[in-house]
């Protein structure tokens, strides 16, 4: 047997406890995995709470992202290149219900995870990260452009941000005053979010492009500066897909390969990725509280 956090009916974090289940086998194309970290994110918030649909009968387990050690391997169990799993791999990528000890994982969607990534990051890298590369495959950025990031400070738009002034783009990113240093540190000009934020914007350059990180802030200050809405993209704001114009998020480039390439630019230091809070398992509810109410930059991360 083993422990997983799940709920029986939509709500707020009271509602998730910890339970016994029972430890499935792998099936063909999949691995078990000892979870060592699960990132928590908006979205798992958002299922829970009911503001996004779903039609997952009750009890449902809750979490994605993931880090673990491959304990069993299902048959033809291989990475997205053909490199067969082997048991005692260690991996981040994707599974369902990954707030738990053990977990079930398609192979093929899950990477390496190298050296130098603690196992923290590597757990709760997979949506942020892999929605960051999605962001600048919608919208590409590079010398010449200037990009307003909504949210630049949140686990998103701090990938974003990095990877832009990497590809040679300009960076402006919204954030609450005491996240504006660690902006600064990477190469982004912040500026508080809220009312008139078109005007500071305007003043901090001419902005060819916008990523919503956060809310339609960002796309509403880009809409009044006259960029195009096929330059601007949601991740957040879906009214403002109609109501704008505006592209909503590609999702393509969320591959392995990609997630690979992430994991090892912040292992060798090229890219920051920090982690806010870690929890234990038992207290996944509590967890919940910090990520839903705080604005501090870094992920949540539950250590089974």
């Amino acid at each position: 047997m083993a422990r997983a956090a799940q709920y029986d009916r939509n709500g707020g974090p009271e509602i998730l406890e910890v339970v016994e289940v029972t430890t499935a086998e792998p099936g063909q194309g999949q691995v078990l995995l000892r979870v060592r970290a699960a990132g928590l994110n908006p979205f798992d918030a958002k299922v829970r709470g009911g503001f996004i649909p779903s039609d997952a009968a009750f009890p449902r387990r809750i979490a994605s992202d993931v880090a673990g050690t491959v304990v069993a391997v299902g048959p033809d169990a291989s990475y997205r290149d053909g490199t067969p799993v082997a048991v005692g791999d260690e991996v981040l990528g994707y599974a369902a219900g990954s707030a738990a000890d053990e977990v079930i994982a398609s192979a093929d969607s899950l990477a390496l995870r190298p050296d130098g990534l603690s196992v923290e990051q590597a757990g709760s890298l997979h949506i942020a990260g892999l929605t960051a590369v999605s962001l600048l495959a919608t919208v590409p950025v590079g010398a010449g452009d200037t990009v307003l990031i909504g949210g630049a400070a949140g686990a998103v738009g701090f990938v974003a941000a990095q990877l832009a002034v990497a590809a040679g783009a300009s960076v402006i990113g919204t954030a609450s005053e005491r996240n504006h240093a660690m902006l600064r540190d990477v190469g982004v000009t912040p500026v508080p979010y809220g009312d008139g934020l078109a005007d500071r914007v305007r003043a901090a350059g001419t902005i060819t492009a916008v990523y919503d990180c956060h809310g339609r802030d960002a796309l509403d200050a880009g809409a009044e500066l006259g960029v195009p809405p096929e330059r601007m993209v949601a991740i957040a704001a879906y009214d403002a897909i109609a109501e704008l114009g505006v592209l909503n998020v590609e999702r393509e480039a969320r591959t392995p390969e990609n997630l690979a390439a992430l994991a090892a630019a912040i292992a060798d230091g090229r890219l920051l990725f920090p982690v806010a809070q870690t929890f234990p398992l038992d207290e996944v509810a509590d967890a919940f509280r910090a990520m839903e109410s705080s604005h501090a930059p870094g992920k949540i991360v539950v250590v089974p």
